[in-house]
């Protein structure tokens, strides 16, 4: 019996990148780091768990504008109903560019449908999104970061959760045993 995570369905980035892959890019990879990010004015401080944890971001230095990165997450059950995901993002950094949200069905190769976006500079503080989607087929949800005018547009996402029920408030998510509502991505 594969073991999950202690709690499945949710990625802090601590550990690992929970299985969150990448289409291979000779530049503008999605990188796991701690701390800052190395150009200034743009990126996070820290991470939003706790600040000296890890994040995911792409280094806008190494890619081109208009240059498109994937992060996309391992296969999620098939629900009936809605399901929430929610996670945080930074977009800080006057050259920003757009982050995308797509949800991509099993069958369906190059048929994605865009569940969210923002484009350019959003905040200076991580900022939570919360979406509310339905498949009824195995699926995955693609993160696509596109780099924006110049080196300021660092992008990054930390604790994504998956939740196999309509969006609540995450508050109450967190203190109600909520293990057995998330959508346990299969390690």
């Amino acid at each position: 019996d594969r073991l999950l995570p202690p709690t499945p369905g949710k990625c802090t980035f601590e550990k690992d990148d929970c299985g969150f892959q990448q289409e291979w890019q000779r530049r503008g990879i999605w990188h796991r780091i701690r701390g800052a990010t190395p150009t200034s004015y743009t990126g996070p401080r820290g991470d939003h768990t706790s600040g000296v944890g890890y994040y995911m971001y792409i280094e806008a230095t190494n890619m081109v504008f208009g240059q498109k990165s994937h992060l996309i997450s391992k296969s999620l059950r098939a629900i009936y109903g809605k399901q929430c995901l929610t996670f945080y993002y930074h977009m800080y950094g006057a050259g920003t560019g757009i982050l995308n949200v797509y949800l991509r069905e099993e069958g369906r190769r190059h048929k994605e449908s865009l569940l969210w976006t923002r484009r350019g500079e959003q905040s200076i503080s991580w900022l939570r999104a919360q979406i509310e989607y339905k498949s009824e087929r195995q699926h995955q949800i693609v993160f696509e970061a596109i780099r924006g005018i110049s080196i300021r547009s660092d992008i990054a996402l930390d604790d994504i959760t998956f939740q196999n029920k309509p969006c609540g408030d995450l508050e109450e998510l967190q203190s109600s045993g909520y293990l057995e509502d998330l959508n346990e991505i299969d390690f």
